[in-house]
């Protein structure tokens, strides 16, 4: 299928930010969104020489910013929606306030499922076909203390979005999963609250991620873990490792990244 517009979210840095270059490339004109404008302005002006590029300044955690991406969703009708935006929090729980927590939710479910439920009406309204691609992530195969709702929220993005495929695939539309491990982005930083983190040299560049991402799309894979180390990974993780064996393990491999605090209570 050769797609013609398409509206990323969380589109100024990182994954967002390179799949907005690889889509350029491939001719298909773009919506991006994000928080920062300066930042959206200066990637569309950088894209603008090869395709037509519009940029969409919104608040995720706010209802009017996802109103904002919703309106533009009907009143524009992308075939391609990729919902990259979402953030999380290293270390445990109790740790955090309600608010920040909250905010998970809010992006990593709330945000992306209006969009995914938006986009596919859209398109199925107005006869069209096209596709949702929700980015997930490896977490979410898994109970991750220290990373509890975070991987939770990305469970529920892989099986809400495997569902709704499997409802709207006979019209045309599709609903995507990629699943990826770690990426070098800011989100490391954002969610460690700035703490110093270690390179690690597994982890895939943003640019590498985008192209995996993008060869799902075309092969149309319903559900992919994309980086055949996380592919290993998560198939003995889930269906090896006993329980206990797991947390410990996960607990041990994110331990680094943030700052030990005492729990408090809010």
């Amino acid at each position: 299928m050769q797609y013609t517009l398409a509206l990323i979210t969380g589109a100024s840095s990182g994954l967002g930010r390179d799949l907005a270059k690889l889509l350029a490339r491939q001719h298909i004109a773009l919506i991006l969104h994000g928080r920062e404008q300066h930042a959206l302005t200066e990637l569309a002006n950088d894209l603008s020489q090869m395709v037509a590029v519009d940029t969409l300044q919104a608040d995720l955690l706010q209802k009017e910013g996802r109103e904002k991406v919703l309106a533009a969703i009907r009143e524009k009708s992308p075939d391609l929606v990729i919902n990259n935006a979402g953030i999380g929090l290293y270390g445990e729980i109790l740790t955090f306030p309600l608010e920040e927590q909250m905010n998970i939710v809010e992006t990593n479910i709330t945000a992306l499922t209006q969009i995914s439920i938006e986009g596919a009406r859209t398109l199925i309204q107005n006869k069209l076909e096209g596709t949702i691609v929700n980015i997930s992530s490896v977490a979410g195969f898994f109970p991750y203390p220290t990373l509890s709702i975070y991987a939770a929220s990305k469970s529920f993005v892989t099986n809400f979005s495997q569902g709704f495929d499997a409802e709207v695939k006979r019209l045309g539309v599709r609903v995507l999963t990629v699943c990826p491990g770690q990426i070098d982005t800011s989100f490391q930083r954002r969610a460690s609250k700035g703490y110093p983190q270690k390179t690690r040299p597994w982890v895939l560049s943003s640019e590498r991620a985008a192209q995996l991402v993008w060869q799902k799309v075309v092969k149309k894979k319903k559900n992919s873990v994309i980086g055949f180390r996380y592919g290993f990974i998560a198939f003995v993780a889930r269906y090896l490792l006993p329980r206990y064996l797991l947390e410990k393990i996960l607990r041990q491999g994110i331990k680094d990244r943030y700052p030990s605090k005492d729990l408090f209570f809010k």
